[in-house]
């Protein structure tokens, strides 16, 4: 998750007090002193409770604070009103030793409605939760969202946020009057949709106002297109129903990824243009916010940085984090195409939305005729200080090699936008890796021009 990552520990422990409506025995914590129950969904025996509040027929009743324990350390306290042993009415999670915080009113254990969070950062925002889920939307855009399931089952968890369980699902949000066209937001690896429109709002929201159907499916954690049939056809279900449904004109869908997303949306354009037989449709534009381009610079990019940060004493946090998600990267295309680039050029330059080795970009040839635009905040001193990186190690290095061969090759739609500066999380923390380095209204204008 790239955006606002730190929900999740947010809701960690909310999520562990939600209703037990769909369970046949729902199970209660005891709190030992007092003898009164709260309902909860751990039933691990390091887990505890403490209740300050009233109670009744031994049920958590009333006002109070409610502190939940793992192993006799405090995870996270809620304080607020409970009823029947269930978080009913207004509340506050909070958790020790960081400024992380969430407030709403809940109602059998889920919160809904208006509240607020606070990131670690002391960074507090406003917005509304529908049924445990937080989004910054605006009224009347946040009434038109809408859940859409599919009749795919996440059985290869393609979005890892649900594990390999229940149906795939994608968020629409319907614009004032006639859809004119659409823009599909595609997350980044492990990114929640949540965490993509609250990115986006601005995005979205200027969308609804041009006529521009939005679209987010539930993919964050695919195999490529290459490779992944459940993916490949959940995206091209998803783009059947949205045509049939909202009645979307078939030949204006734009993607929009966010790095593994980018890839994504990439990849199926080139499969599209290569053999529009296979996809549902074929996109008119395609635009790309930091994404790896060249799977072989990626794999060799995070092996330096393996190389360079592996055993190093003294690595902070984030250095440590950027090293781990090197090792993953390895890991993950040993796996996939059987070694490195080096011993299986052939794998990485198939599965490559760009191949700086091949003289034509490899599938980047596939992009010649069509509008992209390629974001990126290639901030040098960020890189060194907050990763051992350099201008090799970036994203944009292949990107940019991308999109100036398809300009030379006569593609004079193809753009780099460079957003120095730019990324922010949602948390206010400074990271080039983000949606912010988008500029909304621009962004806007440009759809509306490429969808004409």
């Amino acid at each position: 998750m790239k955006c606002n990552k730190l929900l999740l520990v947010l809701f960690i422990s909310l999520l562990s007090f939600k209703t037990f409506s769909q369970q046949k025995k729902p199970f209660y914590l005891k709190d030992k002193k007092t003898g009164c129950r709260v309902l909860h969904e751990d039933k691990a025996f390091y887990v505890s409770i403490t209740w300050t509040g009233g109670c009744e027929n031994n049920f958590a009743e009333g006002k109070g604070v409610l502190t939940t324990y793992e192993q006799g350390k405090e995870i996270s306290k809620y304080t607020g009103y409970m009823h029947k042993g269930n978080l009913n009415g207004q509340g506050k999670y909070t958790f020790p030793e960081t400024k992380l915080a969430l407030e709403g009113n809940f109602v059998n254990g889920i919160i809904q409605g208006k509240g607020k969070i606070t990131f670690d950062t002391g960074l507090k925002i406003d917005g509304s939760f529908l049924d445990n889920k937080f989004f910054t939307l605006d009224e009347p855009y946040l009434s038109r969202l809408k859940t859409n399931k599919t009749t795919l089952m996440n059985s290869t968890a393609i979005y890892a946020n649900q594990g390999n369980s229940g149906p795939l699902f994608y968020y629409t949000l319907l614009p004032e009057g006639d859809v004119k066209s659409t823009v599909v937001l595609l997350p980044s690896r492990g990114e929640t949709l949540e965490d993509v429109i609250n990115c986006n709002k601005q995005l979205i929201q200027l969308a609804a106002h041009n006529h521009i159907l939005v679209v987010v499916p539930s993919i964050n954690n695919d195999k490529g297109m290459d490779d992944d049939q459940l993916a490949f056809n959940f995206l091209n279900t998803v783009f059947k129903e949205v045509i049939t449904k909202y009645k979307a004109p078939k030949h204006k869908f734009v993607f929009s990824g966010f790095s593994n997303g980018g890839m994504i949306g990439l990849r199926y354009a080139e499969i599209a243009r290569e053999d529009s037989s296979k996809t549902t449709i074929v996109p008119c534009a395609v635009l790309g916010v930091d994404p790896p381009v060249d799977l072989a610079e990626l794999y060799n990019a995070s092996a330096r940085d393996s190389l360079i940060n592996e055993g190093s004493p003294g690595l902070t946090p984030a250095k440590l984090n950027g090293l781990r998600e090197a090792k993953s990267i390895i890991s993950s295309y040993n796996k996939a195409f059987g070694g490195s680039p080096q011993q299986y050029p052939e794998q990485y330059i198939k599965h490559s939305m760009f191949s700086r080795s091949q003289k034509d970009g490899g599938n980047a040839k596939y992009l010649l005729k069509i509008p992209i635009r390629i974001y990126a905040d290639p901030d040098i001193s960020w890189a060194i200080n907050q990763r051992n990186r350099d201008y090799f190690d970036m994203n944009a290095a292949s990107s940019s090699a991308m999109i100036n061969l398809l300009r030379i090759q006569g593609n004079n739609q193809a753009e780099f936008i460079p957003a120095i500066g730019k990324g922010y999380r949602l948390d206010g923390t400074r990271h080039p890796h983000s949606w912010s380095i988008v500029d909304p209204q621009d962004c806007i204008k440009w759809i509306k021009k490429v969808t004409k």
